[in-house]
Formats: C-alpha cells, structure tokens, sequence
C-alpha cells in the first residue's frame, strides 16, 4: 500500500469519525458524551492527525532517498 493510499484513508478514516461524532453530539449532550469526547473520540482524533503528519513525512523521505538512489 502506498504512502498516499495510507493518508488518503486517514483522512477518511478521521473525516468519518468526525462527522459521525457531530452527528451523535446533535441528540446526545449530557456528561457521558462529554467524557466520552475528552477521553476517547478528540485522544482519537488527535493521534489520526499525528499519524497523517508521519506519513506525509515519511512518504518525502521515501521520495528523497529515492531520488538520491537515481542520482548516484
């Protein structure tokens, strides 16, 4: 699997969640769905970022060694 077929469904993946997430907030607002939101769904949210900054970073040194390979 490529590096931008791996941050294409992370960003889906993260997209989703929040969407279905704002979906749920709309009928759900009381202190479970607030903990739950603190707890696990922004903790979630957070480390899909994280990961799509990884892959985007490793995807340019893949790119850089690649190029490095061709040249020499």
């Amino acid at each position: 699997m490529s590096e931008g077929t791996n941050k294409t469904k992370l960003k889906d993946t993260l997209r989703t969640l929040n969407e279905q997430w704002a979906s749920l907030r709309n009928q759900w607002r009381d202190s479970a769905s607030e903990s739950l939101d603190r707890d696990a769904v922004q903790p979630a949210s957070d480390a899909v970022r994280v990961a799509i900054l990884a892959v985007e970073q490793l995807a340019e040194a893949i790119s850089k060694a690649r190029r490095d390979c061709d040249a020499g």
